[in-house]
């Protein structure tokens, strides 16, 4: 309990700082004004696209970015208490754990509030509060890369480097720069988590009774069935966004499947960074 004060007074100081408010509200506020009010219509579902992965991509940079110097900076004072035997390394880790959890999911919490109704995305609460629940999810799990690394390299530039380029490599293989993998390399989106990040944010925006949109034009070049002119002419001119999903192969997954995996790949990082974070204690 102490540990865990102790650790959420510093923290809090860093984390919640009136730059990053400032930066994350600066960032929702380009955000509101480059997709305001999308309409949901053929043309514009490529814009719909980049938002949600844009947001997926945020929150999977910005977290591990504030944290990968949560361990390097402490670990003077963790190593002299250390060899005092104040505390048992475990303690000192899980309450770092349970101090930062609530200032990290702060902002995304603040970002959805300002994003969600502005920019159009379904008009729905039950899809409001999963889009904002998976913006957690890949806050925290972004988070345990941030960890990981810190703990990794105990040094805040090679820990930098090493973040830009993991997670550079999770972006680009998020299943929206690249969607069709050379052969033999389609199963390396498996290894991304915005992957799974961005799949579940694409369920819950398309898979929705709302998730209707107005063919541009009925003819027989369309890539969308429903907008295909048919010669009964029986095409309703609006695209499913189940069909979305299946044209952009993103239903390879079911929703609690992707939600499983990056639960289990959060606890997973955590404990690795626990690990390292002793092999680095134990060493000097």
């Amino acid at each position: 309990m102490i540990l865990t004060e102790r650790s959420f007074k510093q923290r809090s100081k860093v984390v919640l700082s009136r730059l990053n408010f400032t930066q994350v509200f600066c960032i929702a506020i380009l955000t509101c004004l480059i997709w305001f009010q999308l309409p949901y219509t053929e043309a514009n579902l490529m814009d719909r696209y980049g938002l949600i992965f844009f947001t997926t991509s945020f929150w999977g940079f910005f977290p591990s970015l504030n944290t990968i110097s949560a361990f390097p900076l402490d670990f003077n004072v963790l190593r002299k208490e250390r060899q005092s035997r104040s505390y048992r390394l475990l303690a000192y880790f899980l309450s770092k754990q349970i101090a930062e959890l609530p200032l990290i999911i702060i902002f995304p919490i603040y970002y959805t509030l300002i994003v969600y109704w502005v920019t159009g995305l379904v008009p729905s609460a039950s899809s409001f509060f999963a889009y904002m629940a998976t913006s957690i999810l890949a806050t925290l799990t972004s988070q345990s890369f941030g960890y990981l690394i810190g703990a990794t390299f105990m040094d805040i530039q090679a820990a930098t480097v090493a973040n830009a380029v993991i997670m550079l490599g999770s972006l680009v293989l998020g299943g929206f720069y690249a969607q069709n993998l050379p052969f033999g390399l389609s199963w390396l989106k498996y290894l991304s988590f915005m992957f799974y990040c961005y799949s579940i944010t694409m369920e819950i925006q398309f898979n929705s009774p709302y998730a209707k949109f107005q063919c541009s034009n009925i003819s027989q070049t369309n890539e969308y069935s429903q907008c295909l002119y048919p010669p009964n002419g029986s095409s309703d001119g609006y695209i499913q966004g189940v069909t979305v999903l299946e044209h952009l192969n993103l239903n390879v997954l079911p929703w609690y499947a992707n939600l499983l995996i990056l639960i289990g790949l959060s606890l997973i990082i955590r404990s690795l960074a626990y690990f390292s974070l002793k092999r680095n204690s134990s060493k000097r």
